[in-house]
């Protein structure tokens, strides 16, 4: 008997905790307008200086959101059609929420700014892009530091529920700076980059964490 209702008892966490991260991913308020406005004015105040850049999609990761929401919209500029993702902040940056930044070598934090989109490339979490960042004093040194899109298992509603029973709160996993996307995500956002593209990771930024 008590093995039956331990069994009842585990399979009903499972069920509420399956139930907890289907919510979670499924609010509505992903990215904020203030992480849109910065976006679209950084990418606007570039192409006044590179008036013949003529991208086609933008990636704007809004670090003010908890990382268990899709807190990455991918805009194609052209249509105005929008899809989001799960992505990932560094792991000096904070646990739920990103909250230091720095763009210092071997900081593991994220860097807000803009980036320009390189060309994909496989490295050593398979498929991947490579970033410049286009802000001296908070992303320049992204290239140096190999600040990169790609993907990992531990941006899933699987780690989701895990830090859930772990009592690490309902966040996805972190990374050493990089924007870290799905695995099931990773192919179709490299397919509509393209190298033809923009990244803009907004955030309210106190001072750098030594």
């Amino acid at each position: 008997m008590f093995i039956k209702r331990t069994i009842i008892a585990f399979s009903g966490l499972l069920a509420l905790l399956l139930l907890t991260g289907t919510i979670l991913l499924s609010i509505q308020e992903k990215v904020s307008p203030e992480a849109y406005r910065a976006a679209f004015s950084a990418l606007d105040a570039y192409r006044a200086e590179h008036p013949q850049e003529r991208p086609r999609m933008l990636a704007v990761a809004d670090y003010s959101k908890p990382s268990y929401l899709k807190r990455m919209a991918l805009i194609d500029l052209k249509t105005g059609e929008q899809t989001f993702h799960l992505v990932a902040h560094g792991k000096r940056s904070g646990e739920l929420y990103a909250l230091f930044f720095s763009d210092t070598p071997e900081s593991n934090m994220s860097s807000p700014g803009l980036y320009r989109v390189l060309d994909p490339y496989r490295g050593d979490h398979g498929m991947a892009m490579r970033l410049e960042g286009l802000e001296p004093g908070r992303n320049g040194n992204a290239f140096r530091r190999d600040i990169v899109l790609h993907s990992a298992d531990y941006v899933s509603l699987r780690y989701i529920l895990l830090n859930l029973v772990t009592l690490n709160g309902p966040r996805i996993g972190r990374s050493n700076g990089c924007f870290v996307v799905s695995k099931g995500d990773i192919d179709d956002i490299l397919n509509r980059f393209g190298s033809d593209g923009f990244l803009y990771a907004w955030a309210e930024e106190p001072e750098e964490r030594e």
